[in-house]
């Protein structure tokens, strides 16, 4: 009986000590594994469950005598109760340390950082009045008017670019670095106007700085405050406003992370007209908050925002004089994603990534014109992309695979049709960039090049985080979650990075944004404005971009 026993323990030791490890292990070996956040959480809490599983263990089948097995029990249970006690006391959740979502944790008396950074912001009163712009047009400026550029895919054609990215011989200047309010925006560049988003401590601020100086020319400001309205979501996902601002004409459109769309001067910033959308529908806003961006048809009228995430409406579209409702299309929930406008089998049509489809809508109705099935309750974050002629690539993580979707049509009959689904390209935070026949993106953290074919690996390589990514003529502009930017060939032959510079020291998780010659990078807490060199094989860059000049005749300033 004293043998079987010892075999018991024995048999039952081996998997306590064992399968964590190996879990782990296999987590971290598998290429494909599809959570990549899951692999952190296994790497940080199967450890404790197997401690907690040994002395379950020892105190049921372990040596010794039953009643010490019981007592060290006893005080093993006692000891991790007065940890777990005492950490609470010590430390609180302070959001997570990456995109993995693994938990940072401070001393509960550290100072919150949002008070110390407003001690190096500008004054609150700036920015209630704007500031005169000098109306010399800047040289090398090349208008960046929304999100990810100006076609909403992040990528600058080779014609467009007259920036050198040779960082190595050529590197960039820093015009300016200061503080900045919290949040997740990017920039949007129109002639020396950049405007960005930001939250200042209850107020959700859409700031226009000056390009060359960054002064703050003019703040909108509204009481909006993404963590005040979804606080179980905040913390991991970080305060305040996630979109970049869309730039037409005379007017700014500004999409917050609370729902609040905004239609300002881009002059002064003074409101033209405005809509609560998520407290209008009366939907609960969605779990990380609004982070599309307005998509403005500019022939039509039309400014176009997504809506509620697991309810209806998915799309909504408003006259841009006036901010009148025109169409809405309900739809089965909204994403992550922004809206674009592509041409596919020769009709314009409005492409939306949506919570659990992808469809394709005639701008002027709303009217879905097709629609592919694409279910999951994880966020869909990428941009649509497309993919030659009537064809489109979607991306994203948490398991869902990406697509390669042809888009048919017959008459008036359109279809959506999967080419293929790979889990080679798990986009989470970022979008995907195409050449040449390959697709380029950070798959979970780390950048890989997909054979836009079959969806099959070329290559991975340059582990990055979660940061975002731009195609700039045949190179990949990359910036990391840990701040800094890399240059790197964007080529199916081989991975090569090719420049690195320092920038930010913080997680980063805002695109990019390139303006002809300046790279503008933040995050939560700093911008930094660099001025690039011009490239060496072309003629000397415009003054100004032909919406710089427009705006200077018109007395715009730009």
């Amino acid at each position: 009986m004293k043998v079987l026993w010892n075999v018991i323990r024995v048999l039952t030791l081996i998997p306590v000590l064992v399968i964590a490890p190996l879990a782990i292990w296999w987590a971290f070996q598998n290429e494909d594994f599809p959570f990549h956040f899951a692999r952190y959480w296994m790497a940080l809490m199967l450890p404790i469950y197997a401690v907690i599983l040994l002395a379950i263990w020892y105190f049921l089948f372990g040596w010794g005598e039953f009643a010490v097995r019981a007592k060290r029990f006893g005080i093993f249970v006692l000891v991790a109760v007065v940890g777990y006690f005492t950490f609470q006391a010590l430390f609180r959740y302070d959001g997570s340390t990456s995109g993995a979502s693994l938990p940072r944790f401070v001393f509960r008396w550290a100072p919150e950082e949002e008070n110390a950074l407003a001690l190096s912001l500008p004054n609150a009163e700036m920015g209630s009045s704007p500031v005169p712009l000098d109306a010399e047009p800047v040289a090398g400026v090349i208008d960046s008017p929304q999100f990810y550029g100006p076609n909403r895919d992040a990528i600058w054609p080779e014609d467009q670019v007259n920036a050198s990215l040779d960082w190595e011989n050529q590197a960039p200047e820093i015009l300016w670095r200061q503080p900045i309010g919290g949040g997740w925006s990017g920039f949007s560049v129109v002639g020396r106007r950049a405007l960005t988003m930001e939250q200042r401590g209850p107020e959700e601020w859409v700031s226009c700085y000056d390009l060359v100086s960054g002064d703050l020319l003019w703040a909108h400001r509204d009481e909006a405050r993404y963590y005040d309205v979804a606080e179980g979501g905040k913390e991991m996902a970080g305060d305040g406003p996630r979109s970049v601002p869309t730039v037409t004409g005379d007017r700014v459109y500004t999409f917050g992370a609370t729902g609040l769309l905004n239609c300002l001067s881009l002059e002064t910033g003074e409101a033209i007209w405005q809509h609560q959308v998520i407290e209008e529908l009366g939907k609960p806003l969605p779990e990380w908050g609004k982070s599309t961006s307005p998509l403005v048809v500019e022939d039509l009228g039309l400014v176009i925002v997504t809506g509620a995430e697991n309810g209806q409406p998915t799309l909504l579209a408003f006259r841009q004089d006036s901010g009148e409702p025109v169409w809405q299309y309900e739809g089965k929930g909204t994403s992550y994603s922004s809206p674009r406008l592509l041409t596919l089998h020769g009709v314009r049509q409005v492409v939306s990534v949506n919570g659990h489809d992808v469809t394709g809508h005639n701008p002027e109705t709303g009217e879905e014109l097709w629609r592919f099935d694409w279910p999951g309750n994880f966020p869909k974050v990428a941009q649509p992309i497309e993919v030659g002629e009537n064809r489109i690539l979607v991306t994203a993580s948490y398991g869902a695979g990406s697509h390669l979707l042809e888009i048919g049509r017959e008459g008036e009959e359109w279809t959506a049709t999967s080419l293929w689904k790979s889990t080679r390209l798990k986009t989470k935070f970022s979008s995907p960039v195409v050449r040449d026949g390959f697709a380029y993106g950070l798959d979970e953290g780390r950048l890989v090049c997909v054979n836009l074919e079959d969806g099959s690996r070329v290559w991975k390589d340059g582990k990055y985080g979660f940061g975002q990514n731009l195609l700039v003529g045949d190179q990949l502009l990359i910036q990391a979650e840990d701040g800094y930017v890399v240059v790197a060939d964007a080529s199916p032959e081989a991975f090569r990075e090719t420049a690195r510079i320092d920038a930010l020291e913080s997680m980063t998780w805002n695109p990019p944004t390139l303006a002809g010659r300046y790279l503008l990078v933040r995050n939560d807490k700093e911008v930094i404005c660099f001025r690039l060199s011009a490239k060496s094989d072309q003629a000397p860059a415009p003054a100004a971009s032909e919406n710089d000049l427009s705006a200077a005749d018109s007395g715009e300033g730009a």
